[in-house]
């Protein structure tokens, strides 16, 4: 594939990054992240804001302001999350104090207020309540509500039912400003056994992947449909090659980027965390002219996709035989945690055996969206839900906006989201069942 084109996507400079991220395109994979004046990667930052902290001095105040000014003034976007409302009660003031801290930052950073996204519990902050505040205080901008799991699913007692039941039309109504945008997968997954689950609670700003806040992430997008013909047939060797790009380039692109913050610069070196955003499949059932309902389909699409994971897995194992094993890995060793001595070299001797097994390149790899079972560019038709047990694949979800739902109700919405957060909450028995080290 040739390099020395005159042609550099995306802005990004003629030096060898730029290169990079030239092939990558050619291979079909697009990179969302912004670019420094000297054509550099540079990554947005995901923030954790605890309220009652900021809000306990002025002193905490100005720190959160110079925390988000520094961002900002770089041309970054940033992602706040925002915890320690404290009960309802109290939780619309708290709330209210952030925002006007967040605006005093973009205000000194001559930013506009959409460069800053805000990610709250539902739970604590009722959707139409959070919405109105985020307007009235900071301004126009997406916030992402994390619903729970008394939210999701069914509560047992009158209580539990009668929040649930008004959770659901509130977000159904705020949800058709484009907004407000929910995000439900609490949990982020790695391909290799040996390395844990960790929490999510932030997100990565444009993509929408919910991440752990303050982590390092390199996003890239591939369209699988873009890699098939009017009738669904896809090019598997194109495929290949595009998502082997992912992981070789994307690998590079990695110690290339400007990661901003020194938690994130530590994130970057300890975890090589990439985000291969997949989209498309329900253009791909739909060119295949497949009825989304039939199991066929279902079945069809999970091949395709173990497959891509398969693919994916092996090139990211076969990057850590060649330049090193992903460094959390060694953070792990159980054997760290014992005195010297016999038991200590046996757990040694096992841990290594497993790391010729199991041992990877990058912590995360497959990310994929609930919205991404819907053809593109038209009215979400709500047949293609039951491709959902797609996400099972995944290692995080993005909640980029959802295509068009106006012409859905609060029954179907609401049916969506929990199906979507069921299957979601699966992935960890999933993992457990397909590999055992």
């Amino acid at each position: 594939m040739a390099v020395n084109s005159d042609h550099v996507p995306n802005g990004f400079g003629p030096g060898h990054t730029g290169q990079l991220c030239r092939e990558l395109e050619l291979a079909g994979v697009d990179l969302p992240s912004s670019v420094d004046s000297d054509g550099v990667p540079v990554s947005d930052v995901t923030l954790v804001v605890d309220a009652r902290s900021s809000l306990a001095s002025d002193v905490a105040s100005a720190q959160l302001r110079q925390q988000v000014f520094d961002v900002l003034i770089k041309g970054l976007r940033l992602s706040a999350s925002v915890c320690g409302l404290g009960e309802e009660s109290d939780a619309h003031a708290a709330f209210s104090g952030v925002c006007k801290i967040l605006r005093a930052a973009t205000n000194d950073a001559t930013a506009s207020p959409d460069r800053v996204e805000i990610v709250v519990d539902a739970q604590v902050l009722a959707p139409q309540a959070a919405w109105r505040i985020r307007r009235e205080q900071l301004g126009d901008g997406l916030i992402h509500l994390l619903p729970g799991q008394a939210t999701m699913q069914a509560g047992e007692s009158c209580h539990e039912r009668r929040q649930h039941d008004l959770f659901w039309p509130q977000l159904w109504q705020v949800c058709t400003s484009r907004n407000v945008q929910t995000a439900f997968a609490p949990a982020v997954y790695s391909p290799c056994a040996l390395l844990s689950a960790e929490i999510a609670t932030g997100i990565l700003p444009d993509t929408a992947v919910q991440v752990p806040a303050g982590t390092a992430w390199l996003p890239m997008r591939m369209d699988i449909s873009r890699f098939a013909d009017a009738g669904g047939f896809l090019r598997e060797g194109a495929v290949e090659h595009a998502l082997c790009s992912c992981i070789d380039i994307g690998d590079l692109l990695h110690d290339s980027v400007d990661w901003p913050t020194a938690r994130m610069r530590h994130d970057a070196w300890l975890n090589r965390r990439l985000a291969i955003i997949l989209t498309g499949f329900g253009d791909l059932a739909q060119r295949r002219k497949q009825d989304p309902t039939f199991f066929a389909s279902l079945k069809d699409q999970c091949e395709l996709l173990s497959w891509i994971q398969d693919v994916l897995l092996q090139k990211s194992r076969a990057a850590a035989r060649r330049t090193g094993n992903v460094p959390a890995l060694e953070q792990t060793d159980p054997s760290r945690a014992l005195p010297r001595g016999q038991i200590r070299n046996g757990w040694r001797t096992r841990w290594c055996e497993a790391l010729e097994v199991a041992a990877i390149r990058h912590r995360n790899l497959l990310v994929l969206s609930p919205w991404s079972v819907f053809p593109a560019n038209e009215p979400a038709d709500f047949r293609y839900a039951d491709l959902l047990p797609l996400l099972n694949y995944a290692d995080a979800a993005s909640f980029s906006r959802p295509p068009g739902l106006s012409h859905w109700g609060v029954s179907q919405f609401k049916t969506f989201h929990q199906r979507a957060w069921a299957v979601l909450q699966q992935r960890d028995v999933s993992r457990q069942i397909a590999e055992r080290i």
